[in-house]
């Protein structure tokens, strides 16, 4: 059996179907589950809709549900791309194309954006550096291991990250290599892996065994490291308990979740657990003052209070809907649906406040910057929205 595998389910990886036997007969599994059935959607007041200002293509469809490229933003620029290396540039406030470059490359995620640079990891471990006015290639670098995680950019680096395990640290203007580490990988994993948040002084990374790990960014030593969620079961399956949703950082505190394991709180400090919830996510999440905004894995959103953990309220109407990780858009939530809805929350109670069809399921995660929303669903449609 492979040391890497997926069963896919809506927007993301969602391995509750692994005995459906799409793959390969896992150990413990001994018949077949039935799908569960999308919660169907009731009628409600379309009081905040999705509003397009502009679409355009994002550079091919990903069809391929093992693809998560979503769009990023830097300096007023949609960075976006296809799964077959199609990099394409449009100004944010009037969606003309700025630029476009071919990296001839697959790709499985999407791309890191800073220090004047967007950047690419292929599958074949490649990383590409492209100008970010220009869309010239500045540098290109190996860490030969699949790129499973979009690139963090910042303070003069680049951190990337690799299926294997291995994550480095590289120099931004050159592609050079300072540092990189490996760490040991479970037997069985989600597709996909969680990117690397950037400090000054520091890299924090959520790992596939349901650890958490912060770093010096002067050389790679290990400042140190938490268990978030410890494995469990008889099976492979039953221990998955991957780091896959990007880690949340605000006001000293990391916010990690984790696959059929735990939310958490760390103190930024030593990595001192703070409260901890049972919980099982792996979409991206978001947060404000007062809470964190998560969906589960049986797609079911959430309202967490940030400093106690409890909950502040549950939205179970879009259950099994496959959704995408909720984003803070003007004031309210939105999430996507497999089914290629997408609706709008509100973070005081969980209400649904709206909803569009827009035909074709969206890529975790959707974007957001200064109000507006940035989409891309799987039929190669990039879309910036407000809410009305």
């Amino acid at each position: 059996m492979s040391a890497r595998r997926s069963i896919l389910a809506g927007g993301r990886h969602l391995p509750a179907v692994l005995c459906l036997g799409v793959a390969v007969a896992l150990a413990g599994c001994s018949a077949p589950r039935e799908l569960v059935k999308p919660t169907p959607l009731e009628e409600i007041e379309n009081e905040r809709a999705p509003s397009v200002e502009w679409s355009a293509s994002s550079g091919g469809k990903q069809k391929n549900e093992l693809s998560s490229i979503a769009p990023v933003e830097e300096d007023g620029r949609v960075f976006v791309a296809g799964p077959d290396g199609d990099v394409r540039a449009y100004d944010l406030e009037s969606g003309k194309r700025l630029w476009s470059a071919d990296l001839d490359a697959a790709l499985s995620v999407g791309g890191g954006a800073g220090e004047g640079l967007v950047v690419f990891g292929s599958d074949d471990g490649r990383v590409f550096a492209l100008d970010a006015e220009t869309g010239e290639t500045r540098w290109t670098r190996s860490i030969r291991s699949s790129v499973d995680a979009a690139p963090s950019v910042g303070f003069g680096d680049v951190a990337v990250r690799g299926r294997d395990g291995t994550f480095a640290l590289l120099d931004a203007e050159t592609g050079e290599v300072h540092w990189q580490q490996s760490t040991s990988q479970p037997s069985l994993t989600l597709q996909g892996q969680s990117r690397i948040l950037m400090f000054p002084d520091a890299i924090a990374v959520g790992f596939d065994d349901g650890t958490m790990g912060v770093y010096s960014r002067d050389d790679g030593r290990e400042l140190w490291s938490r268990a978030v969620a410890l494995p469990t079961g008889r099976t492979d399956v039953d221990r998955m308990v991957d780091v896959d949703a990007t880690p949340v950082f605000a006001d000293g505190v990391f916010y990690v979740a984790t696959w059929q394991g735990k939310l958490a709180a760390l103190a930024a400090q030593g990595g001192r657990e703070i409260w901890s919830r049972d919980f099982s996510s792996v979409t991206d999440f978001a947060a404000d003052r007062r809470a964190l905004y998560l969906s589960d894995a049986d797609g079911v959103v959430w309202a967490i209070d940030r400093r106690s953990g409890d909950a502040l309220w549950r939205q179970p109407d879009l259950a099994h809907r496959g959704l995408t990780g909720p984003a803070l858009i003007g004031g309210d939530l939105v999430v996507g649906d497999v089914e290629g809805y997408v609706h709008v929350l509100s973070t005081a109670s969980g209400r649904l406040l709206g909803r569009a069809d827009w035909g074709d399921p969206l890529v975790d995660p959707i974007g957001s910057v200064d109000g507006r929303g940035l989409a891309v669903s799987r039929d190669g449609k990039l879309r910036v929205f407000t809410l009305d």
